[in-house]
C-alpha cells in the first residue's frame, strides 16, 4: 500500500520544486496570519508555478471570510480547501458549494468518545478529514503527536489523513498504530519554525514510500 503524503505550509521555491519532483501527493499552502507559514495569494501564485499536474494544491485557511476564500480560489483554483478552524458542518457546505472546490476538514483528537462524534459530525459534509492533535497555541503545525491508539478501535469508514508531530523518527511507529493511508506532515520537516529542509523532506517521503 502506498502511503499519501501531504507536505504542508511551503513558502519558498526551493522546496516546492523538489516537492513537485518527489512526486508528493499534496502540498499545503497557508493562509493563516498568525502562523510562521503564513504566506501571500502572490506569494502562492509564483510558488505553485512550480508544480507538476502530479501534486494538488491544498490551501489551508482558519475561521475565513467569503470574501478571502473567494480570493483564494480566483488566483490559486486550488483542489481542496482546507478548513482548520471551527467551521461548523453547515459552513463547509456552504463553501464547497458557493466555490465548487473540494473541503478538507481539520479535527482534533481529544478522545475516543469525542473523535468518533466530530467525525460523524462533518464526513458528510467533508472530501476529506484530517485527524490531528488537540490544538495548542496554533490551529495546527505545533509539532505534538496525540494518543494514536485512539485510531486503533475501529476502522473510519472516510477518507482521513493523520497529522500532528509526525516526523522521521515516529511514522513507522504511528503507520502501524494507525493504519493511516496517509500522512500530513509539517513541522516534522522543519529546521525551525517555518523553514522546511530539504533533507528530511527527501528522508522522509523515502522513509514512507518504503514502509
Amino acid at each position: 500500500m502506498k502511503i499519501e503524503i501531504k507536505i504542508c505550509g511551503i513558502s519558498d521555491d526551493e522546496t516546492m520544486s523538489m516537492i513537485s519532483n518527489l512526486n508528493v501527493n499534496y502540498v499545503g499552502l497557508v493562509f493563516f496570519e498568525k502562523s510562521p507559514r503564513n504566506i501571500s495569494i502572490e506569494k502562492a501564485k509564483s510558488l505553485i508555478n512550480h508544480l507538476r499536474n502530479s501534486t494538488k494544491i491544498v490551501a489551508l485557511t482558519v475561521n475565513a471570510t467569503d470574501n478571502f476564500l473567494r480570493n483564494i480560489v480566483m488566483n490559486l483554483s486550488p483542489d481542496y480547501l482546507q478548513l482548520h478552524g471551527e467551521e461548523s458542518p453547515y459552513r463547509c457546505f456552504e463553501i464547497k458549494k458557493k466555490f465548487k472546490t473540494k473541503v478538507i476538514k481539520a479535527i482534533s483528537a481529544k478522545s475516543y468518545k469525542n473523535l468518533n462524534f466530530e467525525i460523524n459530525k462533518y464526513k458528510f459534509v467533508s472530501d476529506r478529514i484530517i485527524i490531528d492533535s488537540p490544538k495548542d497555541k496554533l490551529p495546527g503545525g505545533n509539532g505534538k503527536t496525540f494518543n494514536w491508539k485512539l485510531l486503533r478501535k475501529d476502522k473510519k469508514k472516510i477518507d482521513w489523513l493523520l497529522a500532528g508531530g509526525i516526523n522521521l523518527s515516529n511514522v513507522s511507529k504511528a503507520i502501524k498504530i494507525t493504519k493511516t493511508k496517509g500522512l500530513d506532515i509539517s513541522s516534522g520537516v522543519e529546521i525551525s519554525k517555518g523553514i522546511k529542509s530539504s533533507q528530511l523532506i527527501k528522508s522522509f517521503v523515502k522513509k514512507c514510500r518504503n514502509i
